[in-house]
């Protein structure tokens, strides 16, 4: 706990995209700003990104490497 009270939160503001992305199965398929949101995440946690999901099922994921 004593660790956890010196945290400082730092947030990021990111426009967001009003598209149905749930048909998406390829990168390209995806709103540039749902894009440009998974390049930030990747670049921050220093770790590629290998799926996403864009929906409920697990035909609704896109493979990106």
């Amino acid at each position: 706990m004593e660790v956890l009270q010196k945290v400082e939160v730092e947030y990021e503001m990111f426009s967001g995209w009003k598209t149905d992305t749930s048909a998406a199965r390829k990168w390209n398929d995806l709103p540039p700003k749902a894009q440009n949101y998974i390049r930030f995440v990747e670049n921050h946690i220093g770790v590629p990104i290998k799926w996403v999901g864009v929906g409920k099922s697990r035909e609704c994921m896109i493979q990106m490497f």
